[in-house]
């Protein structure tokens, strides 16, 4: 009899439907951040796509914003305000231009897929990444404040984005390997390859970055290279190997 009591309770609690999503948007972030398990089943069930996308997307803005006023805090005027705004826009213009990419992959792969569903994935995986990069932006504020060398601060902005990425990377893989439907590792691998490409490029378009201590503060800045060599060089100057003997004053050629 107890036996049977407890495959009773086992069976109940194996098919007991997990707790909905909070209805008011502190709760989403909160079950984001404490419950992603949970999260990730319930963002493949529920029908009301478009208030979470709108919770994901305030998040991604300030949690960006955050860390971009800490980034552009090495230049007094208007550079912190530039970043503030342009870090949330490399984040959600990514994700417009790669969602339909990785479902069009998924589709391919399983002979189905949703775009509104996979667009909530990859925007839930990338406010995860927002707060944990808002989380470090006292980090990179304290570099600036102690008055940090121009390319140390740039490679401890990457360090961070690297941390940051890290933890949405992981859980949009947790996200992928939970669907109903196993999508190929090949195919999840092509679209993080996509989304690595277009945010790099989007990131070195847009330039949210660091400002030269002697560059001009502009909102939008000519082209200069890819975002891979600027890395190279940021390591090679902290090292005190330089290409040139000095910078470029604002107005000369570069």
């Amino acid at each position: 009899m107890t036996t049977a009591i407890q495959d009773t309770l086992l069976v109940t609690s194996a098919t007991k439907p997990p707790p909905p999503l909070a209805d008011h948007p502190l709760g989403v972030v909160d079950q984001l951040l404490r419950d992603s398990g949970t999260f990730l089943d319930q963002i493949e069930r529920t029908d009301d796509l478009t208030r979470i996308a709108k919770t994901l997307i305030v998040t991604i803005v300030l949690s960006c914003a955050a860390f971009g006023a800490a980034i552009g805090a090495s230049r007094m005027g208007l550079q912190p305000l530039f970043a503030a705004v342009k870090f949330p826009l490399v984040v959600l213009l990514t994700a417009g231009l790669t969602v339909p990419a990785f479902s069009a992959l998924t589709k391919a792969s399983v002979g189905t897929a949703s775009l509104r569903r996979d667009l909530l994935l990859v925007l839930s995986s990338l406010a995860l990444t927002s707060m944990v990069l808002a989380a470090l932006a006292p980090v990179v504020l304290l570099g600036v404040m102690l008055d940090a060398r121009y390319h140390a601060v740039v490679l401890l902005v990457v360090g961070c984005c690297g941390i940051g990425g890290l933890a949405g990377l992981v859980f949009f893989l947790r996200g992928v390997s939970r669907r109903s439907e196993k999508v190929p590792r090949l195919a999840t691998l092509i679209a993080l390859s996509v989304f690595a490409l277009v945010g790099s490029q989007m990131s070195w378009t847009l330039r949210p970055f660091v400002a030269r201590p002697r560059a001009k503060v502009e909102l939008v800045r000519s082209i200069e290279g890819s975002f891979l060599d600027a890395v190279a060089t940021s390591q090679r100057s902290a090292r005190g190997i330089y290409s040139r003997e000095s910078a470029p004053l604002p107005g000369e050629a570069r």
